[in-house]
């Protein structure tokens, strides 16, 4: 439809607003992602992360329990859990929303049954899984305030501060 294409273009002509959010999805790998203004929107750099663990595991069948802290929409764990179909895998969240919108793209990209997501601040959703994790992943906020201040508006303005900013120095969630 050309006038919706006109709307979109519009909106993000005159607010700048991510396409990505003014659609509702993003292509990341070989996945549809569902986003909102509650999750990042996955950025191509974020495939390395997947990249690494496929590196490092290959083409393993062997069962392993792995879990993703701040996962947002979802996207490195369902792709995980896609690619390695005999693990299980458990994300985290501090955002009920974001828990929500991972849930639905996991629905929505796989019919396997071997993610969960937990809604909580990084480990604590994880008590269960104590010396049981084999593998934890994490795209934390490192971006350091000063930074943070001088991001292009499409990021700054639209996309979740909480899911960027790291603190003063960026090492906020990490140490």
């Amino acid at each position: 439809d050309l006038n919706y294409l006109e709307t979109i273009w519009e909106e993000h002509l005159l607010n700048s607003t991510p396409i990505q959010y003014l659609c509702k999805t993003t292509f990341w790998r070989d996945l549809k992602i569902k986003v909102t203004d509650k999750v990042l929107i996955p950025r191509s750099e974020t495939e390395l992360i997947v990249d690494i663990v496929f590196r490092i595991f290959g083409k393993t069948s062997q069962k392993l329990i792995f879990a993703e802290l701040g996962t947002g929409s979802g996207a490195i764990s369902i792709a995980l859990a896609i690619n390695y179909p005999s693990w299980q895998g458990i994300a985290t969240d501090i955002d009920q929303d974001a828990i929500a919108i991972a849930n639905e793209n996991h629905t929505n990209s796989s019919g396997r049954s071997n993610l969960k997501f937990y809604c909580g601040h990084w480990w604590n959703p994880l008590a269960n899984y104590r010396g049981k994790l084999d593998l934890a992943i994490s795209n934390p906020p490192y971006i350091p305030k000063d930074i943070y201040e001088t991001l292009p508006k499409e990021i700054k303005k639209f996309e979740p501060k909480i899911a960027l900013l790291g603190g003063e120095d960026g090492l906020k969630h990490i140490r």
